[in-house]
């Protein structure tokens, strides 16, 4: 059922998906909030303005990074050209020419750093003080610091983050759906969609039964151990 049903293939575009936004969403969130953490003026401002991508809606959001998208009349292309180069309508990042994976992964890197952001600024703002004091004290330098204190005191803060997205981007559904459909061909057809289509579409009850299991196993296995390295971390 795995390989002559092209579950196998789904999971794997999902675990491509779920590798490169977690990547980008991690490295992008914990710079933020290492900048945010360091106070300076306007900071709360520019935290509000940040977070606000994630306050909205995953269907609002698909239905407007659609427009942004478009060839002819999407702000996105137009600074594309602007940056690069090449010309706004030479290229579609819905359409065929393998962009529409990209597409995908950048409105949900966009959406969802901010909450990657928040819980690194919660384990910046967990670390004590007089911890970098005794450090300064015994000549450490920042860089030294850096890696000696604050990566390994954010590091369950960061695991934890990483579990919350990895989890949700098993189930994205909605904002692929609006964005290409699954499409083209079947270069974004993530598990959760195929399986809608096997069950709501097709009406292949049994199949989609079994698919849904494999899906909840493998999601809750892959869970279940990281959560145990999670706490091996934490004990540390």
């Amino acid at each position: 059922i795995l390989t002559s049903e092209g579950i196998w293939a789904n999971m794997q575009t999902t675990a491509h998906f779920l590798i490169w936004t977690i990547t980008l969403q991690v490295l992008i969130g914990f710079t933020l909030a290492w900048l945010i953490n360091r106070k300076f003026k306007g900071n709360d401002l520019l935290t509000t303005l940040i977070v606000l991508p994630m306050m909205l809606s995953p269907a609002v959001v698909g239905n407007f990074w659609t427009f942004l998208y478009q060839p002819q009349i999407g702000l996105f292309n137009y600074m594309i050209e602007l940056v690069t180069g090449t010309p706004a309508s030479s290229f579609s990042m819905l359409g065929p020419g393998g962009l529409a994976k990209w597409s995908i992964i950048i409105v949900d890197t966009w959406m969802w750093t901010p909450f990657v952001m928040l819980i690194c600024l919660a384990g910046l703002r967990s670390i004590p003080d007089y911890i970098y004091e005794a450090a300064e004290v015994d000549r450490a330098s920042k860089w030294r610091q850096f890696w000696t204190i604050t990566v390994p005191m954010v590091l369950p803060f960061l695991m934890l983050a990483v579990l919350f997205r990895g989890i949700e981007n098993f189930k994205m559904f909605d904002m692929v759906v609006l964005l290409t459909g699954g499409g083209p061909g079947n270069e974004t057809l993530l598990a959760s969609i195929d399986l809608k289509r096997e069950a709501f579409e097709k009406w292949r009850t049994g199949y989609s039964s079994a698919y849904a299991i494999i899906l909840f196993v493998t999601v809750f296995g892959l869970a279940s151990v990281y959560v145990k390295a999670l706490n091996k971390v934490k004990q540390r």
